[in-house]
């Protein structure tokens, strides 16, 4: 008869240690989103507007994730664009992390121009950190559970068939593809989590996009200053922006607590210093200028306040926006940049919205694309590459 309540209270203990695991799984998947969403301010000083080779899995080739029908988006959205108000310089597409506290959270998702109310989601795909360009799309993914690991996919961004797989060495942090979707680039936090102090470390590679070969590391780039080699143990790399041409790049150094633009050429394994304090820059439509986040210091804290620097004269515009945005800009066109802000102020929730501000800062930024996050307006050498991708189209 001893035996019964025994089993009883085995039985509870082990319907306990279960709830027990599913909550702390929970709790550390909330923490980690709301972590790794930056927190703006806007206490920025007052700035003058102007101032002078992994493993590769392939999937066959019927691989390709199916997708639900569109879900019209949140107000406010961006206006319309038709064809003859459209830019040369302008998508027609817009690609981005849906950031929304639903079940499409994580989803890669894309707008339309002539339709920026209505999202379509691609539930079978879910990414970190996502970039389209040339018809080719990068996705930096998270395994999360009892240990948490990190994968890149390369896919078709006409029909999201994911061509190949590799493991990441750390935390997504940045990715971008060439205009004309040869090569790809990533970077990861192999340790550390944020650009919020000195103390990470990370890792950018060049990828084929055909073939997913590893083109190079960065850090085996030799880098110039003044015309002199640089060398030193703590180079980190990262926010690479491509060139039209895709031979060369732009991206950031850090090393002895400085923040260098260097310019890369892809077939020397070369790169050069032209810029200080400079971090995740992104080259314009028109390869003119570069848009970035420059680092301040307010009393113990780090902040960024967006810049705009013009390659041929080197002069800077600091943006219009006041709240300290962690963020690679991306160019809407050759007058606008989008960035990502917190749609919480104080953190509370993991989800983002998507802001566009003038590049010669003439005027105030304002809301692009609700609950979204890295976002990417997929442009191409090809107009074909960059058709919408071939399924029905439904406004819910």
């Amino acid at each position: 008869m001893k035996a019964r309540p025994v089993a009883i209270f085995t039985a509870l203990t082990a319907c306990i240690a279960v709830l027990l695991a599913v909550y702390l799984l929970h709790v550390k998947r909330r923490t980690e989103a709301i972590q790794n969403t930056p927190a703006p301010t806007s206490d920025l000083p007052a700035a003058p507007a102007h101032v002078e080779s992994p493993s590769v899995h392939r999937p066959d080739a019927s691989g390709a994730p199916a997708e639900p029908p569109p879900v019209a988006a949140a107000d406010p959205a961006p206006p319309a664009v038709t064809d003859e108000q459209r830019s040369p310089q302008q998508a027609n597409l817009l690609f981005f992390r849906h950031m929304g506290v639903d079940q499409h959270y994580g989803k890669v998702a894309w707008t339309d121009s002539g339709q920026p109310q209505v999202v379509n989601y691609v539930d079978a795909m879910a990414c970190e950190v996502v970039y389209v360009s040339g018809g080719h799309g990068i996705c930096l993914s998270a395994d999360r559970g009892v240990f948490t690991t990190y994968a890149a996919s390369l896919f078709d961004a006409r029909t999201f068939a994911v061509s190949a797989t590799m493991p990441l060495k750390g935390i997504p942090s940045r990715a971008r593809v060439s205009i004309d979707g040869s090569v790809a680039a990533f970077t990861v936090f192999v340790s550390g989590h944020g650009y919020t102090t000195l103390d990470f470390s990370t890792q950018t590679l060049l990828l084929n996009t055909s073939t997913a070969a590893v083109i190079a590391d960065l850090e085996s780039f030799t880098v110039r200053r003044d015309g002199k080699v640089i060398e030193s143990p703590d180079f980190n790399f990262w926010g690479v922006t491509f060139t039209p041409d895709a031979k060369k790049f732009y991206a950031t150094l850090s090393t002895s607590q400085k923040h260098f633009l260097v310019r890369g050429d892809i077939a020397t394994r070369s790169a050069e210093v032209i810029h200080e304090n400079v971090e995740c820059p992104s080259l314009s439509p028109d390869a003119t200028r570069v848009a970035y986040k420059k680092r301040l210091m307010v009393g113990n804290r780090i902040l960024w306040q967006l810049q705009v620097l013009d390659l041929a004269t080197g002069r800077e515009t600091a943006l219009s926006e006041r709240r300290s945005i962690d963020d690679q800009l991306e160019w809407l066109d050759d007058a606008h940049v989008l960035y990502s802000v917190p749609a919480a102020e104080d953190g509370s929730s993991p989800s983002t919205d998507v802001w566009v501000a003038p590049a010669d800062a003439r005027s105030a930024p304002r809301m692009y694309q609700r609950n979204a996050y890295s976002p990417a307006s997929a442009r191409c050498k090809d107009a074909e590459a960059c058709a919408a991708p071939s399924r029905p189209r439904v406004d819910l």
